[in-house]
């Protein structure tokens, strides 16, 4: 198995287009790198207000992201990297676990079938990164992933997970999957791709080089579709977190950024008693809505690293 080697990208190929954009945090950790945003897409007119505040309203088309499969033609072809961080809705824990057969999580199917028009054109990206909560490991005990592979497989793509905690960068633990589908002819140049035949398990063997980054549920879910094309991406090491939530707290703000005592009475009290009484000889915490009814609970946390989010529909905030 030969080592792949580093691609130098020329600046002109260094466009890409987004998904489920949000408010532009993909867009904005690809820009420290020099990736330029040509296109981008949201269906909420909130997000996208924030958006464009931020990046300008040049590339930004608000609706349903099914709308645009019927109009390919509106993404610029010279896209070197499609991103879809989308909805997690029915990947979560605290979701009905219905996969990509949901409604919301089911909307990759979009992006999916928009790819196929564009491969069909030749105007396909090089590369797609997906990015999704733990759950889209072992939806539906992993059939998810291994129907997601296959498609992107069938498009001439080679695939890469990966499983990043942002633990390793911020005082906050939010484990993520990534997905890197790499088109085949670039793969071969940048990618350890798994052969038929790994007698002497040298691909397995790179595998395993970063268990923290490919996990033991990853591994089940390759061993049982061991005829897909998966791939391998040179990645570094994690870097070492030196900071926790106090060194980013800032006590001394202007009121503007406070609740009013009625809000924040309101929120106190909805805690149960044992949460109350950790806000108290703290002052701050981290606090977080639990349980996916109407009305949730909020919680609180004194840890010096908060723990993510377990909901469809949540916010953390620094209380």
């Amino acid at each position: 198995m030969t080592k792949p080697h580093l691609i130098i990208f020329k600046r002109d190929s260094m466009n890409f287009a987004e998904f489920f954009a949000g408010v532009g945090l993909v867009r904005e950790g690809l820009a420290a790198s020099g990736w330029n945003c040509v296109w981008a897409n949201d269906y909420s007119a909130d997000k996208k207000e924030v958006y464009e505040a931020n990046f300008g309203s040049d590339h930004f088309m608000l609706g349903d992201v099914w709308g645009v499969v019927d109009t390919p033609e509106a993404i610029p072809n010279d896209v070197f990297l499609y991103t879809a961080s989308f909805p997690c809705t029915d990947l979560s824990v605290a979701g009905a676990r219905k996969g990509l057969a949901g409604k919301e999580s089911g909307s990759l199917g979009a992006v999916i079938q928009l790819l196929a028009k564009k491969r069909s054109t030749d105007s396909a990206p090089k590369v797609v990164m997906l990015e999704n909560v733990r759950g889209f490991l072992t939806s539906h005990a992993g059939q998810d992933l291994i129907n997601t592979v296959e498609n992107f497989n069938r498009l001439g793509y080679v695939v890469d997970v990966l499983e990043i905690d942002a633990v390793n960068f911020v005082p906050q633990s939010r484990p993520r999957v990534f997905l890197f589908a790499v088109d085949r002819e670039l793969a071969e140049r940048v990618m350890h791709i798994k052969p038929e035949m790994d007698i002497l398990g040298k691909w397995w063997f790179e595998f395993g080089k970063h268990p923290q980054l490919r996990p033991k549920n990853l591994e089940r879910v390759i061993q049982k579709s061991l005829h897909l094309e998966w791939g391998l991406l040179d990645v570094p090491e994690l870097p070492r977190r030196n900071l926790v939530l106090d060194d980013l707290i800032e006590s001394e703000v202007d009121n503007s950024f406070w609740w009013s005592e009625e809000r924040a009475d309101k929120l106190v009290g909805q805690m149960a008693e044992s949460h109350r009484n950790l806000l108290l000889p703290n002052g701050q915490g981290s606090e977080h809505h639990a349980g996916s009814g109407n009305p949730s609970q909020p919680e609180l946390s004194a840890q010096k690293v908060p723990g993510c989010t377990l909901l469809n529909r949540c916010g953390q905030r620094d209380l």
